[in-house]
């Protein structure tokens, strides 16, 4: 690849991360795609995808957990049932058609979008909850608040298994989901995300480092990019205004969903 090349694609990651890590997504729906389209190998796109993912939720904790916008806690809670649901949804996922995935899951995106861009009043007047034993009341960070166990659970659950289906990261799933059905102020399900890609990246990575599908020079180099990219959409992130953050990630969303049907209508 030439210096041009690498110079155009350094300053390109470099404001996708900053876009994708002011929502604590990694970015990897927008890396993969790219370094596909310049011939780089698939593994290869894979393996710098994962370590820019881990670059990005480093340099993103530190400036949500600064703003007491990580909950540890609550990605304890939602992890387990995730993964469980991204191994069922891999291992059957040859009984489902590829294009219906897509179109599914395009079709789930819409959904989230749709709640997170409508007006307080039409997903939840209010945050408080009476006292009942399914709800988990979390305080020690910058939004108290309370989570019902007993819908986020089985919602992660599921996540999971569209994201395991299609090969995709879930945090395009799951921050909605925990905003929207789980009572998660969205400040807090963002900086969370940002911690949770890394945990996942962290391990995809491992398997593909061990089989050498790995390109130093190319990761060191991307990976400055996103470096200061992941510095920059936190910082306005934390900055934002909670109901208009939840405007433009529904844009994302929109964004995403409407890029999947036209993969698939093409």
């Amino acid at each position: 690849m030439s210096v041009q090349a690498l110079v155009l694609l350094f300053f390109i990651f470099l404001l996708a991360s900053a876009v994708f890590s002011m929502f604590g997504q990694g970015g990897g729906a927008f890396y993969v795609p790219m370094l596909l389209a310049l011939s780089v190998p698939m593994y290869v796109a894979a393996t710098t995808s994962q370590a820019l993912i881990m670059v990005v939720s480093f340099s993103s904790v530190l400036v949500f957990a600064k703003a007491g916008t990580v909950d540890p806690k609550l990605v304890l809670l939602i992890e387990p049932p995730t993964n469980i649901g991204a191994f069922l949804g891999g291992y059957l996922s040859p009984y489902f058609p590829a294009d219906f995935s897509k179109i599914c899951f395009a079709g789930v995106l819409l959904i989230g979008a749709y709640y997170m861009y409508s007006p307080p009043g039409a997903a939840g007047k209010s945050r408080a909850r009476p006292n009942h034993w399914w709800l988990w009341h979390r305080d020690g960070v910058a939004t108290p608040y309370s989570v019902n166990v007993l819908l986020l659970v089985p919602i992660m659950v599921l996540a999971g298994f569209v994201a395991g289906m299609l090969g995709v990261g879930g945090g395009l799933l799951k921050v909605p989901a925990v905003v929207v059905l789980g009572g998660v102020p969205m400040s807090i399900a963002v900086g969370s995300s940002s911690l949770m890609i890394g945990v996942t990246a962290l391990t995809g990575f491992a398997g593909h480092f061990l089989q050498g599908h790995f390109d130093l020079r190319l990761t060191v180099i991307l990976a400055g990019g996103v470096l200061i990219g992941s510095q920059i959409g936190p910082r306005f992130s934390v900055k934002t205004d909670q109901s208009r953050l939840k405007k433009y990630f529904a844009v994302l969303l929109l964004l995403i969903a409407v890029w999947l049907v036209y993969g698939v209508l093409r």
